[in-house]
């Protein structure tokens, strides 16, 4: 496991925390990131919606103990985990790009 990981895993353990990244570019500055850990111990469901409702990623089966990023622009957004829905936002603080990170269970 890379410290990265094991970063982001314990992050996600504390719960739905917002963080800074830094970015190597200004138009990647644009972006941010939603990251869901699977701590459940089973593979599961999880799934980003705009608040309008309509799907933009998500997997059938993310498998236990991982962990997935889904890039996205500034916004509002739902998260759709087994813990429950989780409505999250991520905010455009150029040069740095926001994420959030949420626990599936």
């Amino acid at each position: 496991m890379t410290t990265t990981r094991r970063v982001l895993t314990g992050l996600a353990t504390a719960g739905l925390v917002i963080s800074v990244l830094g970015t190597g570019t200004a138009a990647a500055a644009t972006k941010g990131k939603i990251y869901i850990s699977n701590n459940c111990g089973k593979a599961v469901a999880t799934t980003v919606h705009r608040t309008d409702g309509t799907m933009i990623a998500g997997t059938a089966a993310a498998p236990a103990g991982s962990y997935f990023a889904y890039p996205v622009n500034p916004g509002t957004y739902q998260v759709r985990v087994p813990a429950g829905t989780r409505n999250v936002r991520v905010l455009d603080a150029s040069p740095k790009a926001y994420s959030v990170i949420v626990r599936a269970c």
